[in-house]
């Protein structure tokens, strides 16, 4: 019996398993069969993961110096025109490190239902910069009124979007059907996911401790891991 995945989104088709890899959904993915299989697909993958995190993390320095001289230049400025030139310089950096964002998630993803990667794919998601900067601001406005309401609304979308971005530039959704395809998805298994990061958290901190030796073999493990989440949970498009 084929499974089906009652929280897609309208127009969306996340009941089929990816064409990459015939993965079937599974909805009660389990935390060690994920880092079990995740740590398996490492074998091979490494370079490429660090060579897209580190191209990620060069584009987003660069923006980052161009943005501290405009914002040290404007200190010569008015108060009110400083503060806009700082808010600008926030919004491009983000506008520059959501598309790398979703490209480091896809690249995870894509390992995980043996598609092929390479490091030069964080770059594949610029095309949808917009799309995904104004998900991203969207996303960190609703978990901050969750947090102004009691904090535990904001913990829960906190968790629930948090494959939102992926969803987004995989499946070719809108920005709200993107945030809900996620949320609706993770809410059955929140606290699975909730477990998860923690586990992924305390695993990132352990392998930082030794000159950050550990995170050469953690964070591609990591991102393979939570693009089997998200295979399980949504499938893959192939794109």
């Amino acid at each position: 019996m084929s499974q089906t995945n009652p929280y897609e989104a309208p127009a969306s088709d996340l009941n089929q398993p990816s064409a990459a890899g015939d993965h079937p959904l599974n909805p009660n993915w389990q935390i060690g069969a994920v880092l079990s299989e995740a740590w398996a697909l490492t074998n091979g993958f490494k370079a490429t993961m660090w060579g897209a995190f580190l191209l990620y993390i060069a584009v987003v320095f660069g923006v980052s110096i161009v943005g501290g001289i405009v914002t040290a230049g404007a200190a010569a400025l008015s108060a009110t025109t400083s503060i806009i030139l700082m808010v600008v310089v926030q919004l491009a950096q983000l506008l520059v490190s959501a598309p790398l964002g979703a490209g480091l998630f896809m690249i995870g993803i894509k390992r995980a239902s043996g598609q092929p990667v390479s490091a030069f794919m964080v770059f594949d998601y610029f095309p949808k910069t917009l799309s995904l900067f104004f998900a991203y601001l969207l996303m960190m406005l609703l978990i901050a009124i969750g947090f102004v309401l009691l904090v535990i609304p904001g913990i829960y979308l906190m968790i629930a979007y948090a494959l939102a971005l992926p969803l987004l530039v995989n499946k070719n959704l809108g920005i709200w059907d993107a945030l809900e395809t996620s949320r609706k998805g993770i809410t059955p298994c929140w606290f699975r996911f909730f477990g998860f990061g923690l586990l992924a958290i305390l695993i990132a901190i352990i392998a930082s401790l030794p000159l950050f030796i550990g995170l050469i073999w953690v964070l591609p493990w990591l991102y393979v891991a939570v693009g089997i989440i998200y295979r399980d949970l949504f499938g893959v498009n192939v794109n």
